[in-house]
């Protein structure tokens, strides 16, 4: 399909009856799109900008694609049903609001708000929300239906659900936020039979129209910290502490599984809570990083807080190998203050190291954290780099045992160019930011050129 731009001026009205696929669509002051019945409007690689009017019929209106969408412009849009299967996101920038009126389908892609929110109408459904297809940022329901919003943010998809509301005009609005509370509701004011409340994660849900009380249930996954189910709590900020919120049903284990609360009047922002230690609800950890310091690693981390810490473990591998203890470090049992850890491995060996850390609380239960491995190269042989994707995938490391500058060439699985530059590489460690390359999802090839190296990296781009 040759790409298009259609824009509907001032007082021309475009009568949609069947299928329009376009780059993008703009609805200028005056002007006026009308759709017809079960019409369909797909946008590929572009935006939809409406500073007009648009009238809904049963269409499905889809924006789909690799490069990021938009919804901006001045004026409101009401969407009968919209599909968002844009890879790379679409995103809400406009001051109308935009709604939907029977389905909000995920495909692929993220539906960004912004400071905006998307709103559900009464009777509309959401489906195919995922831990890469979800709402980042404010999603509002109305109407008296049982409702689970499909939020999530920095790569996890946490949603929050809702019993019925008691009218068709009420309406509620969630979002989620995957950093600890503490600066903003302190985790160390806390009602009557909570003994912590989490430092990982948080959601608001405001009533924002009518008086419904409602039930919530909060989700949670193995990154969230929970180790006994049955000790769980929803846990509120009633503006001066956390309060217990209850636990009136859970299901699922400590990887993966829901708490509902009891009915709640006053609302926002709510997080996890355990009535006992048994839930750590885990140290909130800023940063853990390896760095060459001569022939050693010097391994560094810091935590925000810390809740019953008892000590850290820091384990080591190679590749094809298994972890193996370096050393076991005192904790600070409960804190709210950025502590910072040190220490200082020899690796003699000119192998890529990885290093794993491990928090083990005061009752012996342990939070390994796997997301946040590190690896370094501190002994590499004469005119040699080393390249490896971290395994969080946020960055390049480039171990060089000089400083050189290296030509870099990115390339798709096609073998098409996609861009190039070149980089001056200081002595040991380098790091490129993935999210600098502006690249969309996908695997790439990566080339590293100069005099006397030739070095290629296959790039996932998540």
């Amino acid at each position: 399909m040759e790409k298009f731009k259609i824009i509907i001026a001032i007082c021309l009205l475009f009568v949609l009856t069947n299928e329009i696929k376009a780059q993008g669509i703009e609805i200028t002051s005056g002007g006026k799109i009308e759709c017809v019945s079960s019409a369909s409007l797909e946008i590929q690689n572009g935006n939809f900008i409406n500073n007009g009017t648009y009238t809904m019929g049963a269409e499905n209106f889809t924006f789909s694609g690799t490069t990021n969408g938009s919804i901006s412009g001045s004026s409101n849009n009401d969407i009968y049903s919209l599909t968002i299967n844009n890879t790379n996101g679409v995103a809400l920038n406009g001051t109308g609001y935009c709604a939907v009126n029977k389905t909000l389908t995920f495909s692929a892609g993220l539906l960004n708000t912004g400071s905006n929110f998307i709103i559900i109408n009464d009777n509309a459904t959401v489906s195919g929300a995922s831990t890469t297809n979800y709402i980042n940022g404010n999603c509002r329901k109305v109407g008296n239906d049982a409702f689970t919003f499909p939020v999530g943010k920095g790569g996890k998809y946490a949603p929050i659900g809702m019993t019925a509301p008691g009218n068709t005009t009420d309406h509620f609005t969630a979002a989620y936020f995957n950093n600890n509370p503490n600066s903003l509701y302190n985790i160390s004011l806390l009602g009557v039979g909570l003994n912590n409340v989490s430092t990982k994660e948080y959601w608001t849900l405001d009533r924002t129209n009518g008086a419904s009380n409602v039930k919530v249930t909060l989700n949670w996954d193995n990154t969230s910290g929970v180790s006994q189910i049955n000790d769980l709590r929803v846990a509120r900020w009633d503006g001066v502490k956390w309060t217990n919120a209850g636990n009136i049903t859970s299901s699922g284990n400590t990887s993966l599984g829901s708490i509902t609360s009891s009915e709640i009047s006053s609302f926002s922002p709510f997080t996890l809570g355990s009535a006992t230690v048994s839930n750590p609800l885990p140290v909130d950890l800023l940063s853990f990083t390896a760095d060459c310091n001569n022939e050693k690693v010097k391994i560094n981390w810091s935590t925000a807080t810390e809740t019953n810490c008892d000590y850290f473990l820091v384990e080591k591998m190679f590749e094809g190998e298994s972890f193996y203890l370096v050393a076991k470090i005192p904790g600070n049992g409960n804190s709210n203050q950025i502590i910072n850890y040190v220490i200082e491995d020899n690796n003699s060996e000119n192998k890529i190291a990885y290093y794993r850390l491990t928090q083990v609380d005061f009752s012996g239960l342990e939070d390994v954290m796997d997301d946040k491995i590190i690896s370094s190269n501190c002994n590499l042989a004469k005119d040699e780099i080393s390249i490896y994707q971290e395994t969080e995938g946020q960055g390049i490391v480039i171990n060089s045992n000089k400083e050189t500058s290296v030509l870099i060439n990115i390339f798709d699985l096609s073998g098409k160019l996609i861009s190039s530059g070149s980089l001056q590489l200081n002595e040991r460690e380098n790091k490129i930011n993935t999210s600098d390359l502006n690249l969309s999802e996908g695997m790439y090839l990566v080339n590293f050129q100069s005099l006397d190296i030739n070095k290629s990296l296959k790039l996932i781009i998540r």
